[in-house]
């Protein structure tokens, strides 16, 4: 997810959605690797958010109480959406 990332934000010109649909575990450090490519992010000016469904890595942001910082949604569509509305704020 590191690599994946990296490539990504090496040319980030547009907003980013993050789906984490077929993740099946996710720990500390990979909801800390989510904080600093968000962070990436938003200092180019641009808009985040995540895509994350009912179940156990949707709970890791909720314990770590980081569903609206990271902008955490359950669908595609509502991910967009906000990434969207941010973008022509």
């Amino acid at each position: 997810m590191i690599a994946a990332l990296n490539e990504v934000l090496a040319d980030i010109g547009s907003p980013l959605v993050v789906d984490l649909s077929r993740v099946v575990f996710m720990d500390s450090t990979g909801l800390a690797l989510l904080i600093n490519a968000r962070g990436r992010v938003v200092r180019r000016g641009q808009a985040f958010a995540i895509v994350c469904p009912q179940g156990p890595i949707a709970r890791v942001f909720e314990i770590a109480d980081m569903v609206e910082s990271l902008r955490v949604h359950p669908d595609r569509e509502s991910a967009r959406l906000a990434v969207t509305r941010t973008a022509r704020a």
